[in-house]
């Protein structure tokens, strides 16, 4: 039994959990951005790209291993999207923060 991973699609549904991994390190980055900038430190938002740079690789390579891996896992597809898409929304919101961004009309 053969079990190595290619990108053409052989394995079982590792670059779904790589890209899992991706998302809940983007997650926590960003969490960490987020507390350590309400204690006063508005320092920390120069760093709220970090999580959008992690979230984006995660959710194309969420993509592409649901699609073209052999036998992808339903739950390790959503499991490994949801985290993707947190530390995506997160780094944007982060940057609107730190590059004064107009969110709401005035």
């Amino acid at each position: 039994m053969n079990h190595s991973t290619t990108l053409g699609g052989k394995g079982s549904g590792s670059m779904v959990r790589v890209a899992g991994g991706l998302g809940v390190a983007a997650c926590v980055i960003g969490l960490t951005i987020f507390l350590v900038s309400c204690g006063g430190y508005e320092g920390a938002l120069s760093f709220s790209a970090l999580p959008l740079v992690l979230g984006l690789p995660g959710l194309v390579l969420t993509i592409l291993g649901a699609v073209f891996q052999e036998n992808p896992e339903d739950t390790h597809v959503m499991g490994a999207l949801f985290p993707c898409l947190l530390g995506i929304i997160g780094g944007v919101v982060e940057m609107s923060a730190w590059l004064h961004w107009t969110v709401f009309a005035k």
